[in-house]
């Protein structure tokens, strides 16, 4: 379900309003398109990714010493 929805400027005026059937139509053409494009399903495989957090470096302990 899709709701009214109003868009404002930096200032907090009304720029335009979006009906609830012209979000639920750009819903479904950008569902559609990412379905004929396979997007949709692909889960993201771990030998591609790389993480550079992966590894974690110890931290020092900051203890009362320190200050």
């Amino acid at each position: 379900m899709f709701y009214e929805t109003k868009v404002l400027d930096a200032y907090g005026k009304l720029k335009k309003i979006v009906s609830a059937e012209e979000l639920q139509s750009r819903h479904w053409e950008i569902f559609k398109s990412m379905e004929e494009n396979g997007s949709l399903f692909k889960k993201n495989s771990l030998k591609n990714q790389t993480n550079k957090n992966s590894k974690k470096i110890p931290s020092k302990n900051v203890g009362e010493d320190d200050y």
